[in-house]
């Protein structure tokens, strides 16, 4: 063989060989940046979780706040009506007190109604 030929040769698999070798080396970069990409991806996905998570508790905090005022009004609307009742029960005992001192007549009733009405409205 000529010497030509063997340079020419050795060249052409050296310049293969040097393609090859910088073909895989971008395509590692490239491998990289994907993978970067995919972090920075996945970073801005916790963060929008995150943020997303801090306002659902903080809506949950509001919603326990507004649930303990609720309970207390209601506690506090329990006694009223139990205060309530026992006002209506004491009335009614004067109605029938009255109405058994009054008789049966239906003047009696109207003056019954009209103590009944007062003593519930103060």
């Amino acid at each position: 063989m000529d010497t030509g030929v063997v340079t020419a040769v050795i060249g052409v698999i050296g310049t293969a060989l040097s393609g090859t070798i910088g073909y895989a080396t971008g395509r590692t970069k490239d491998k990289m940046t994907e993978r970067e990409m995919l972090s920075k991806d996945e970073q801005a996905f916790r963060a929008e979780l995150r943020a997303e998570l801090q306002t659902h508790k903080d809506e949950i905090r509001k919603l326990s706040e507004e649930i303990t005022v609720l309970r207390k009004e209601n506690m506090d609307l329990i006694a009223e009506n139990r205060l309530l009742n026992i006002k209506v029960e004491q009335l009614v005992a004067q109605l029938s007190s009255h109405t058994l001192q009054a008789g049966d007549s239906g003047k009696g009733r109207e003056n019954n109604e009209e103590i009944f009405k007062a003593e519930l409205y103060k």
